[in-house]
Order: C-alpha cells, then sequence, then structure tokens
C-alpha cells in the first residue's frame, strides 16, 4: 500500500467533531471490560486517552483517525506483539487484548464515522525532553535504537511499505509542501537545503540496508526514570526504510534544542547517537556517508510539517507556533550537516 504523501498528509488534519471523553470511557467498558475514568492526550495523527481503571492499572486508548487505513493500525499493534516475543525486555507498551482476544475493534463514533482503536499499556515516567540533555543520554538513546532495529530485524509488514512524509526518503515531498507555506519564515533557506540533499538521497537511499524501523525516536517518544531511559512510546512512524533513516531520526531529534550552527556541537550530538547505534547495528561506509544529508531531512521536515501543520489544523493541540529564530537556527545547523561525511 504505497499510498502519497498527501494521502498521508490527510490524516494530520483532524476534524473537529472529536472523540468525546465519555464515548471513549464506553468503548474501554464496552470492548475491555474495564470501569475507568478517561483524561485526552495530545497526538499529531491518532486521539489518545489515558485510561485509569477504578480496579486498578493504566492503560492508553488509541483511537485513530478516520481517514487512517485500518491495515495502517493493525501495523503498530502487529509491531508490539512482536517486540514482546522477539526481546521482552524492551520497555514498550503492552498491546491489551479486548473481551474476545482481539487486538483492535472497530466502532462507529457520534458522528457516523467509522474509527479503529487499540488499548496498551500505560508506561510510567517522565518524556526525555524534559530532562537536561547529556552525551550519556544521546548514546543511551542510540543504544536503545539499535536494540530495537535489531528485534525489528524479522518483522514484516505490508502496510509498512506505505508513504509517510516523516520517512527522509521522501525529502523531496517537503518542497511541495513548502510552495503552501509562502509566509513560512527562512523559507529561502529550507529550499536551499533541500535542493542540496534531495538529488543524493534519491540516487543513493534505496542501495541502502533496509527493514522496519520505529522512526520517530524522539525525546517525547523516549521515557526516563531515575536519570535513565525507561520506555519507548508511539510506533505509529513505524515504516519500512533505510536503517541509517531510523538513526538519522533519532540523531536530529536529540540534538539539544539550544544548539547553535557552527562550533561542531550539533555534529557531536549526532556522533552520540549514531555511534552508540552503530556499536549494536554496524554501518557500513555508504550509510555514514548518507548519514549527514538524512539528518538534514529531518530537521527540515521538523520545520516544514510543522509549519504546515499549524496552518491547516489550528485548533490542534500537538503543535505549538516556533519561532523565527529557532526556525533559522534549525536550517542553519541542517545546512551545515549536509555537507560533511561522519566516521564513527
Amino acid at each position: 500500500m504505497p499510498g502519497s504523501v498527501q494521502e498521508f498528509m490527510a490524516t494530520m488534519v483532524m476534524a473537529p467533531q472529536a472523540l468525546p471523553l465519555e464515548q471513549a470511557v464506553a468503548l474501554v467498558q464496552e470492548r475491555y471490560g474495564l470501569e475507568a475514568r478517561a483524561r485526552r492526550l495530545t497526538g499529531e495523527r491518532d486521539e489518545n486517552f489515558r485510561i485509569t481503571a477504578a480496579a486498578g492499572g493504566e492503560y492508553v486508548l488509541k483511537v485513530a483517525h478516520p481517514a487512517e487505513d485500518v491495515a495502517v493500525t493493525e501495523l503498530s499493534t502487529a509491531a508490539l506483539l512482536h517486540l514482546q516475543r522477539a526481546d521482552p525486555g524492551l520497555p514498550c507498551p503492552r498491546v491489551i487484548p479486548g473481551r474476545g482476544g482481539e487486538i483492535w475493534c472497530r466502532f462507529t463514533d457520534a458522528h457516523g464515522r467509522e474509527r479503529a482503536a487499540r488499548l496498551l499499556s500505560y508506561l510510567p515516567g517522565e518524556p526525555l525532553a524534559d530532562a537536561n540533555p547529556t552525551r550519556a543520554l544521546r548514546e543511551a538513546c542510540g543504544q536503545l535504537g539499535g536494540r530495537l532495529t535489531r528485534a525489528l530485524r524479522t518483522f514484516g509488514h505490508p502496510a509498512a511499505h506505505r508513504v509517510i512524509v516523516w520517512d527522509v526518503r521522501h525529502a523531496g515531498a517537503l518542497a511541495g509542501l513548502l510552495a503552501e507555506l509562502p509566509a513560512c519564515p527562512w523559507r529561502a533557506a529550507a529550499v536551499a537545503v533541500l535542493a542540496r540533499i534531495v538529488p543524493r538521497i534519491d540516487s543513493q537511499f534505496a542501495a541502502l540496508p533496509q527493514q522496519v524501523v520505529h522512526n520517530d525516536l524522539n525525546p517525547r517518544n523516549i521515557l526516563t526514570h531515575a536519570g535513565e531511559l525507561s520506555g519507548i512510546i508511539d510506533f505509529g512512524d513505524l515504516t519500512h526504510t533505510a536503517i541509517v533513516a531510523d538513526v538519522a531520526v533519532a540523531a536530529a531529534e536529540n540534538i539539544p534544542a539550544d544548539c547553535s550552527a557552527g562550533g561542531g556541537a550539533a555534529a557531536d550530538a549526532v556522533r552520540d547517537v549514531a555511534g552508540a547505534y552503530h556499536a549494536l547495528v554496524p554501518l557500513s561506509a555508504a550509510e555514514l556517508a548518507l548519514l549527514g544529508p538524512l539528518v538534514a531531512a529531518r530537521l527540515v521536515a521538523n520545520v516544514v510539517v510543522h509549519e504546515w501543520h499549524l496552518q491547516r489544523n489550528p485548533a490542534g493541540e500537538h503543535y505549538r507556533p516556533l519561532t523565527a529564530d529557532f526556525i533559522r537556527e534549525r536550517l542553519q545547523i541542517a545546512a551545515q550537516l549536509s555537507l560533511g561525511a561522519f566516521q564513527l
């Protein structure tokens, strides 16, 4: 199911009629037999609810966007079940089966829309984004990412071969989104970075080792406890892509927010993550040669998709406006990293 970036972007814009809390509570009671209360969480495409059961225990109810193909809903659920078998010690959510043993369910919401939902265990901990970034934590992210990639090595699913804007192989599609954002701060800088990296990605990416990967190891999806990493959440961007793309995403996302261009600090942060990943999943010279452009692609995507989402979905709560200075710094870092090759 390859699809298109445009089809994927349709799942980024949530209809204004969100699922009421009372329907989330009723769904959990009917399909999972849990008397509970619900609290809404944010989400880029899913609607997410923290479920607290009256008898004890906490869960996350994830309700898919109405435009999402049910095969995509099944993809992340199947991956979590695979990880539980392949590496039981990985700190990932567990799939909670329904009363009939089903791993996800279909229902009709109050507005007559067919929706898919699944219930997962709730992982305690604080987002890594709330911790002080250190080299040790970045290396731990790389190690956790490598371990996760190894566990997913034997996993396959037809829906993994989808087109998703967050897969850096599709960096060229960002130019089309930029065309819809004439007022985007530092737009010309983003265009310039894309002009440099897209030809290299388009010509070299397909020859690199590929498999299903998490594709979104950002500090909001990694949990910490007592100064150590304690969990990985949000498998919604799971996709079949180059292994080094997963490394690039994790590395780009763990460049500190206050990091500025120049001085080599951003490149050092990339090496921290990529080096630890490389220790578990060795990367070839060809993969390392494309690491810089792929990190740059993720940095540009973070700006462009963010701005696109804010324009198209102003009522959403998942994204907050970026300052023009932050956008400028991220694009300068992207330009800097797009030029160099990494050695680990």
